[in-house]
């Protein structure tokens, strides 16, 4: 992948990983570790060819330095929390002059074939999940604290637990959205500019 980055002068790259495996027309050997450690190096690995949240992880990783985690996002209302939930995270959530974090190594969670890594991330952190939706033209972001690294063998191999900051019945459901691990927020309202835009932007800061 690296090579193939290097080839065409990317910093990103995506692939239709869990199509392509169970299709057949790709080869039985997910990327997961291979996207990790280029998050881990400030280029950007994202999963099953989403390309929203490849600009997103993008968009954040020039904009603060730091990887992105993709997650599949579950909302507990009962505990306050959000469960963001993937196959892949980065060790180096600081950016590539940060501390790692520990890590397993687990078989990919659909199948229980191949590799992919479990990051045990930072706790006690203010985290900014966001998403640039670039067919509607809107950005979707909300904060909250890491809580816990969930050890649950079903689902995907890294469950993060958030405790959301503001109500959490005003959020939505949201699709494979990356998630940057930074305690400012201006960094984002300056890149919105937001009272510029504020009428074309969904904009779900909460407060």
């Amino acid at each position: 992948m690296f090579n193939l980055m290097q080839k065409h002068n990317a910093q990103a790259i995506t692939i239709n990983c869990l199509g392509g495996i169970y299709s057949g027309r790709m080869v039985m050997a997910y990327p997961c570790l291979g996207f990790m450690q280029l998050d881990n190096d400030g280029l950007v690995g994202a999963c099953e060819a989403d390309q929203r949240s490849t600009i997103t992880k993008l968009l954040m990783t020039y904009l603060v330095g730091r990887p992105g985690f993709i997650s599949d996002p579950v909302i507990d209302t009962s505990k306050n929390q959000i469960i963001y939930a993937h196959c892949i995270a980065p060790t180096k959530v600081f950016g590539p002059d940060g501390p790692s974090n520990p890590y397993h190594i687990r078989s990919h969670s659909e199948d229980r074939k191949g590799a992919c890594n479990r990051s045990l991330m930072p706790l006690g952190q203010m985290i900014t999940t966001i998403q640039f939706d670039h067919n509607k033209k809107q950005v979707i972001f909300h904060q909250g604290k890491t809580v816990a690294n969930v050890d649950e063998d079903k689902a995907c191999r890294n469950k993060l637990a958030v405790e959301v900051k503001g109500d959490i019945y005003k959020l939505r459901a949201f699709n494979n959205t990356s998630l940057g691990v930074f305690n400012n927020k201006d960094g984002i309202c300056s890149i919105l500019d937001l009272p510029k835009n504020r009428e074309k932007l969904r904009y779900n800061y909460l407060k």
